[in-house]
């Protein structure tokens, strides 16, 4: 490669750094800006008696039911075996 070839090649690649670099940037203080909240967008706390809190609210309950189909196979494994397909390796043995 000619020394003005790695010149212009130095120069294109420190473009595209700098432009990726300041879009995570950007990105950073846009979401950074967006997540907070507006004045006047509070929650307003209720007053509770000592005598209400000590108690635990009654019928109330959360229950989680999860169900797998029967021919169910983890993302994980799934992954490995794409990636097995194309390497055509076994991958690491457990």
């Amino acid at each position: 490669m000619r020394p003005e070839q790695a010149a212009s090649w130095y120069r294109r690649m420190s473009v595209v750094y700098a432009l990726g670099a300041w879009t995570v940037l950007g990105s950073l203080f846009f979401f950074g800006q967006k997540k907070s909240k507006p004045p006047g967008d509070e929650v307003q706390q209720k007053d509770v008696s000592t005598n209400e809190m000590l108690e635990p609210p009654k019928g109330f309950y959360v229950e989680t039911i999860v169900t797998y189909r029967e021919d169910f196979v983890p993302i994980t494994d799934r992954i490995l075996n794409y990636l097995k397909s194309w390497t055509g390796g076994s991958g690491p043995e457990s």
